[in-house]
């Protein structure tokens, strides 16, 4: 108990104080967006899960190594090893979209440089295609340009991540349910079942965004309630996952809520519901584990109506409350925004309903398992 104790805060004690240095280093690097949703649209560091990382990493290791010394041998240590391959995986492919900007348009509107025209230069650049600096632009106010990577080679990256989980063996191969009685997958659990949920949760707590410290605080609520749960039915191995996923969250949170000084960028997300996804595998919780994700399933719905091609985040007002971008519902937020909420109170209104749900989730499962 005192080394999980001393690894969370470890954890948090590294994001929290790194976080600073990590939003320089973002800025001076070139990696930051707009924060849509203030008045004057300040630039901002992106890609805050580079941090959260680091501090997610130390607190799994630091109990691995304290495990070494105080239990050799234990059986538990493969699996975290598992799970902290699976997340690095996923951060880094998070990172690379996050860092992935259109060179010609960010020379365009970010250098007040454009591109001329075939006719007028037949000047090469090592890439090959041919440019011609000229005409200092007038600097105007533009949104930083990140292309991010085409969706299939991102799902295309995210599957090897599945495979450290399937060399442990992680999850259930058996399930039961109620009608249908119990289910062995078989093959079909490692090969199709789990690749298909990592994939699932990675994109989808992406999805839930676009306010300060929105998905930030839903993914430490559903890690710490997770890690509750998994703690109470025994599995320490699972618990560390989230508990070491919530403290770091927690630590970036100071700089994420409302008014966000960085933002988290897929680095983050990306990383978050690589974690989530791994402590519902590794602790065998699996229908705990999609109780909590209602607020996620039901945004997927919604912006598989608009083709995924819907913004969560709306139009600030003058009294500083937003309005949605469409007339349609297209994600949790917008009909919040309709009630005339703020960008702080959308984010405490969902965080405290994921909240109330997991709450719901141990007091249900806890009766029924």
């Amino acid at each position: 108990m005192i080394e999980l104790i001393l690894a969370v805060a470890l954890g948090f004690a590294l994001t929290y104080a790194g976080t600073p240095y990590a939003m320089r280093y973002l800025m001076d690097s070139g990696i930051y967006g707009k924060d849509q949703q203030k008045h004057d649209k300040p630039k901002i560091p992106s890609s805050g899960g580079v941090v959260v990382f680091f501090g997610f990493m130390i607190s799994v290791t630091f109990y691995l190594g304290a495990l070494s010394f105080t239990s050799p041998g234990n059986t538990m240590i493969p699996e975290l090893l598992a799970a902290l391959a699976s997340v690095s995986i996923i951060s880094l492919i998070g990172f690379i979209d996050d860092i992935h900007i259109d060179i010609e348009e960010y020379a365009a509107e970010e250098l007040g440089m454009k591109k001329a025209d075939d006719k007028e230069t037949n000047k090469e650049t090592d890439q090959g295609r041919k440019f011609f600096f000229m005409d200092i632009l007038p600097e105007k106010d533009s949104e930083v340009h990140r292309k991010g990577l085409d969706q299939l080679p991102k799902m295309l990256f995210v599957l090897p991540a599945v495979f450290p989980l399937m060399a442990v063996r992680a999850g259930s191969w058996t399930m039961h349910f109620p009608i249908i009685g119990t289910v062995n997958w078989g093959l079909i659990y490692p090969f199709v079942l789990l690749p298909l949920g990592l994939l699932f949760v990675s994109n989808v707590v992406n999805m839930l965004a676009g306010t300060n410290g929105l998905s930030g605080a839903m993914s430490a609520v559903a890690a710490f309630f997770l890690g509750l749960f998994t703690f109470i039915n025994g599995s320490v191995e699972a618990s560390i996952i989230a508990f070491s996923l919530f403290g770091a969250l927690l630590a970036f949170l100071r700089y994420n809520f409302y008014p966000a000084s960085i933002l988290p960028g897929d680095s983050m997300t990306y990383l978050a519901g690589a974690a989530l996804f791994s402590t519902i595998v590794i602790g065998d919780v699996e229908k705990f584990g999609v109780f909590i994700f209602i607020p996620w399933l039901i945004e997927f719905i919604l912006k598989l109506r608009s083709g995924f091609n819907a913004h969560s985040w709306g139009i600030i007002q003058e009294n500083g409350k937003l309005e949605p971008q469409y007339e349609k519902t297209y994600s949790l937020t917008h009909p919040l925004m309709r009630r005339g909420l703020t960008e702080k109170q959308i984010t405490l209104t969902l965080a405290g309903t994921e909240t109330l749900i997991c709450i719901t989730g141990i007091i249900l499962f806890s009766t029924v398992l």
